[in-house]
Formats: structure tokens, sequence, C-alpha cells
């Protein structure tokens, strides 16, 4: 609630105060009051992220386009489709805001350290998959461990709501007190739970792969969360995603095509997990949860279809480790589509659908879910076969009057 007195900072008072001065419409004035943590947010990134870039260039810790990084067997060079050589680590400008701004406004309580743990494990295997360029198995683990410290965290997976009709998920649950901090184990909700942060770690994750896209797309979600979290107040979704529209406001600023610098695995590795966490913690449904994600989600069910019949690996470590150029932006790309306006285009589907989500209530959330659904594979498909067309024209341009008659 908005007087939860974990909040330590006067800096809301003061705010609000000086925002009495000034008329503003009942309606916006709850907005507006975040202003002053969306502006401490800007400024952080601002500030560090050349720093950040500086340091990166000087130890060599960068993204080259079409060459292995650090090497290694397992990349896939044809995936790195930017221009000139960018620095990587950049997504640690807008994750020391976050745990700095945590740890000054909240207490730590049994919310806060879950997710200050969870998202530290990522951000240090991010910084270290920039620096080495992690094997498949390493990050997958890494990822796994986040997800698990999330799991055990208080934050449950209670219950689905379909149609009306609520599934249990909470059959079995244990809720253990050690010292000061509250745990909780729900089955199958913990299972599922887990599945999903994984999940959307990697297809917030495999967005990344056109300059500005996963940060465009994050900007959008974690602003719609923000307005969710204002209605259903709750003061630390409120404050975070505040703070993290503005940082990723700034980022932008350097990260927008062509790119000054790269947030890398230390913010790739992240936003999934940190807007999946966010979403449960401002009580958003899951179903509006996965309509703001629908972009990445269905991309990702997508690559992971075609790669398992592309492939047809063993198991699904296997699976993770190809590493390929099937993606949406990928396909608009290669129709020599600019970087930037790949960027608005994916801006401008996650804005439309994840709008749908904010105003959509009861059956109408799902027939938004579903004809989003439609929609986003609908142009997927379309991208695919004029995709198909454009190479069957290349070829045909590519073959001389002489070749069609060769044996």
């Amino acid at each position: 609630m908005f007087d939860d007195p974990i909040i330590k900072t006067k800096i809301l008072e003061i705010w609000t105060s000086l925002m009495d001065k000034i008329y503003i419409p009942g309606s916006l004035e709850k907005y507006i009051s975040f202003l002053p943590i969306l502006i401490i947010g800007f400024v952080i990134t601002f500030v560090l992220t050349p720093i950040i870039g500086n340091i990166a260039k000087k130890n060599n810790i960068v993204y080259v386009p079409n060459v292995k990084r650090k090497g290694k067997k397992f990349d896939n060079p044809d995936k790195a489709m930017h221009k000139g050589i960018i620095p990587a680590l950049g997504g640690l400008g807008v994750m020391i805001p976050i745990f700095l701004v945590t740890l000054v406004f909240f207490k730590i309580d049994s919310i806060t350290l879950p997710l200050l743990i969870a998202l530290g494990i990522l951000t240090i295997g991010g910084v270290l998959d920039d620096i080495f360029n992690l094997p498949a198995k390493v990050q997958f683990g890494i990822q796994i461990l986040a997800a698990l410290v999330i799991c055990t965290s208080i934050l449950d997976l209670e219950s689905f709501t379909i149609f009306g009709t609520s599934i249990p998920m909470d059959l079995l649950k244990v809720q253990p007190v050690i010292g000061k901090f509250a745990f909780s184990l729900t089955f199958p909700g913990d299972l599922f739970l887990l599945c999903w942060l994984v999940f959307c770690i990697n297809s917030f994750k495999w967005i990344g792969g056109s300059p500005g896209l996963i940060e465009g797309n994050a900007l959008i979600v974690t602003s719609l969360i923000f307005i969710i979290s204002i209605r259903h107040q709750v003061l630390f979704s409120s404050t975070l995603s505040s703070l993290i529209v503005g940082s990723l406001l700034a980022f932008l600023i350097f990260a927008y095509p062509p790119p000054l610098i790269m947030s890398g695995s230390p913010g790739k590795s992240v936003y999934g997990l940190l807007i999946c966490t966010l979403a449960l913690i401002s009580q958003t449904k899951f179903a509006t949860t996965l309509i703001l994600l629908l972009l990445p989600t269905l991309d990702a069910i997508y690559v992971v279809i075609r790669r398992y019949i592309d492939y047809k690996p063993k198991n699904p470590l296997e699976l993770m480790k190809i590493s390929g150029t099937t993606h949406f932006h990928h396909r608009l790309l290669k129709m020599d589509t600019p970087p930037q306006k790949v960027f608005w285009i994916e801006f401008g589907i996650t804005l439309l659908i994840g709008s749908l989500a904010i105003v959509a209530t009861g059956a109408l959330r799902y027939f938004c879910l579903i004809w989003g659904i439609i929609f986003i594979i609908a142009i997927i498909l379309l991208l695919k076969l004029k995709a198909a067309q454009k190479e069957n024209s290349k070829s045909h341009k590519e073959e001389s009057s002489e070749s069609k008659y060769s044996y």
C-alpha cells in the first residue's frame, strides 16, 4: 500500500508537498507522484552508461559483428548483425540504480532480499558471460538458480483463472521461517513458476539481436506494469517500475540504433526475470502478463519449434545450445529493413498489444489474448513468406541464361 512503512525516503513527501501547490487532475496525481523516482533512474543511468562503456572498451569487452565471441566454437557469428565494434556490459547502467534504490528506499525483507539475490546472480553471471562468453549449460544453470530463489520466496502462484474458472496451484504448501525471513514452497505452483521464469528470461533475452529492441520492449512492458501497480496500490513495484522506466529511457539514448553501447548479458539475461517478478508483486493476472510478453513469447515458441524441426536435438539442453537467425527481428533485417525501423515495428506491436491488456477486463482480456496471438503469428508467417520470395528472386537473378541449360 502507499502508506506502507517500509519506505525510508522523504523524496515522495517533498514532491507531494510541491505538487499540492500545483493543480493536477486527481486521476493523474498518483502517477505523477512517482516522477522523482523516474528522474533518479534516468540521471543515474545517464551518468553511469558512458563510464561503463569506456571500461568495457578499455578491457576489450565488446561485440564484434560476424566474429565468434572469444573464438568459442559454440558461438554463431551470423547472429551479430550490428555494425562496428560496440562495448558490452551496458545493462549494468540499468541494474546498478535498481540495487541502489532498493537498498536505500526499502527494508531488506522477504520480498526485497530474494529479488536482490536473484538479480545479483543473473547480473554477475551476465558480466561473466560478456567477459568469457559462457557455454549455454552454464548460462542455463545460472538462470535456474536465480529462478529458484524467486520460487522459494513468499511470491507464490497460488491459482490460475481461465474464463472465470480458478485452478488451484497450491495443493501442497510449506511456509518455513528462518530468522526474520519467511519462505514459501507450493506445489505445483512453484514448479510452473520456475518453468515460466526461465522461459521468460530466455524469450526476452532472444529479442536482443538488434540494437535497442530488448530495451524498447522492456520500457513498454515496465511502463504498463507501473500503471497496474498504481491501480493495485503496490508501493514496491510502483517505485521500482518507475525507476526502471527512467533508467531505460536514459539507456536508449545510447542504445538506439546505431548503438554506442549494448546491454549485453547483464541486461538481456535480467530483464525477463525482473519483469515477471514485478508482475507477480503488482498482482498482475497471469493472462495480462502473457499479453504483455506476447511478442517475445510467441517468437521464442516459433524459434524453438523451428529449431526442433531443423536440428532434431536429443534433449532440451542441446536445443538451448543452438544459436540461429530465425527470430522475428532477424527476418526483418534480412529483408533489408533498417535497424531503426525494426525497433519501431517491435516497439509499436508491443505497445499496441500491451495497451489492450491494460484496458481489457474479464472475458475481453482473453479475447485480446487470442487475437493478439493470431495477429503476431500472421505477421511471423507473412515475414517468412516474403523472405522466401526474396531468396527465390535473388537466386533467379544470379542464374545466367546459359546456366539454365547446363548439366
